[in-house]
């Protein structure tokens, strides 16, 4: 029963989770490997192209706690799709922000760059105050695509990575193939930062603006190098 329900669901970016009830993190293994990650992630980024994630509340949050750390000059977006939260950070923030998406529809809206996500860029390195993504979720490999991230921004600089129940292992399939429960992830955070990122903070959003849903923001800064111990 589980495998018909699998083929009725793979059209739709989905995938039956075996024990999905309790299954704190999954990662999606794709048979054909990373050209066909990236060819569901252009089909459904496609066929979801006017749906917005990012919601005001939660982007004022965030607003908010750049203003206070004196940060929000300059950002990058990853996975954006149609620009909504690039766009909102221009305009709340006055900063130059900028946007990706792995779809070659990102090149329809201004400001975006079509980009994976995952992937290094020697002229972004230690030039953004901060990075913003809802789209971890959408990682192939999301360790990876983190400590991407983390070359990206300022010395003292943050990574803002919003999540939601929506991001939970239970909802991971081929379309959005890494999935963790919220309290799972201050330890994968920690798994995978060491020496690279730390968790700073978390911003709690009660309710969405969009779906009511609540949200966790999760806060990294680069780690600190150790001092030298002199003898």
């Amino acid at each position: 029963m589980r495998r018909i329900l699998d083929k009725l669901a793979r059209p739709f970016g989905l995938a039956v989770i075996r024990d999905s009830q309790a299954e704190l993190v999954y990662q999606h293994t794709f048979a054909g490997g990373y050209e066909e990650y990236r060819s569901t992630q252009i089909k459904h980024n496609k066929r979801k192209l006017n749906h917005v994630w990012a919601d005001e509340i939660t982007l004022s949050a965030i607003a908010d706690d750049l203003r206070r750390l004196g940060l929000g000059r300059s950002g990058i977006c990853h996975g954006a799709r149609n620009g909504f939260e690039v766009n909102w950070f221009r305009e709340n923030l006055g900063g130059n922000v900028i946007g990706t998406d792995i779809s070659e529809s990102a090149a329809q809206f201004p400001n975006m760059v079509i980009w994976d996500f995952h992937e290094d860029n020697p002229d972004w390195a230690d030039r953004f105050d901060f990075v913003y993504t809802n789209s971890l979720d959408q990682a192939m490999d999301p360790a990876r695509a983190l400590g991407s991230w983390a070359k990206q921004i300022v010395p003292h600089g943050r990574i803002y990575v919003e999540h939601t129940m929506a991001h939970a292992a239970r909802y991971a399939g081929e379309m959005d193939p890494f999935g963790a429960h919220p309290i799972a992830m201050p330890y994968l955070f920690f798994k995978w930062g060491r020496g690279i990122y730390e968790l700073a903070d978390i911003i709690e959003v009660a309710a969405k603006q969009n779906n009511e849903m609540r949200a966790w923001v999760f806060v990294l800064a680069r780690a600190e190098m150790p001092s030298k111990t002199f003898k």
